[in-house]
């Protein structure tokens, strides 16, 4: 199908609309998951080096879609801070990612999740404002090589005494920025995003039905619920990379 990009055939395409619609229905019901779902996806059936760029502007799209639902909900002055934070890590350009092995930042990420959900609560990490612009800073450098960092900026607003809508838009307007700014720096890295500009619009419009069925769900859910629920999905991550980290298996 000339539609689609030379290295995807019509099968993994469907495939890959599919997850997107799955993941974002999952995040527009619990905030995370989507991205990590679509990504796994993604890593089996594209080459390498689209993976993380076409992650991110379908990501992107997904997080407005979620954010233009849930807008009245966003705390602006949260997304204000985060953004300022994700305009330095993403110019930092991952030095010092680079010089890690990401099994230790596998590590790291699955501990700090563990932490955030069953640790005691830090009045330090739900109110100041420091914290919200270096987790958009070190976000921004680890989404530029593992895509999927969604849950680290979750576990920190999950502290802040959000509803879940609160939680859920602040979260998408925040991701959005960060998303855009990585699409920005693949474009000036030279990546050709009009060559898969047929899948990223069905991968989009994938995205937008998923997170109207998501909300749906959303809207049916007490925050009880959703607080529990939140607490088995970030902790299934964090078991998930530390998984990963200590060589249970491999992420290919």
């Amino acid at each position: 199908m000339e539609f689609l990009p030379a290295d995807i055939d019509a099968t993994a395409a469907a495939a890959l609309i599919a997850a997107t619609f799955v993941g974002n229905m999952l995040s527009a019901a619990m905030g995370i998951g989507g991205g990590i779902i679509l990504l796994a996806v993604m890593a089996s059936l594209m080459p390498a080096a689209a993976i993380i760029p076409i992650h991110g502007i379908v990501q992107f799209g997904a997080n407005i879609f979620r954010g233009t639902i849930h807008r009245a909900h966003i705390d602006w002055m949260t997304f204000v801070w985060f953004a300022m934070g994700s305009v330095v890590g993403v110019a930092v350009g991952g030095s010092v990612v680079v010089a890690l092995p990401p099994d230790i930042l596998r590590g790291a990420l699955g501990l700090f999740f563990l932490y955030t959900v069953w640790g005691p609560k830090l009045k330090f990490f739900g109110e100041s404002n420091l914290v919200i612009v270096v987790v958009g800073m070190v976000s921004s450098v680890l989404t530029m090589f593992f895509g999927a960092t969604g849950p680290f900026a979750a576990a920190l607003l999950s502290q802040r005494g959000y509803t879940p809508q609160e939680l859920i838009g602040t979260h998408s307007a925040c991701m959005g920025a960060q998303h855009a700014l990585k699409i920005v720096a693949f474009g000036f890295l030279g990546f050709a995003f009009a060559d898969w500009l047929g899948l990223i619009v069905l991968m989009l419009l994938a995205a937008l039905a998923g997170t109207l069925v998501g909300s749906y769900v959303l809207r049916r859910m007490s925050a009880s619920t959703f607080a529990t629920a939140l607490k088995v999905l970030l902790t299934v991550l964090a078991v998930n990379l530390l998984a990963v980290a200590f060589g249970l298996y491999a992420i290919t």
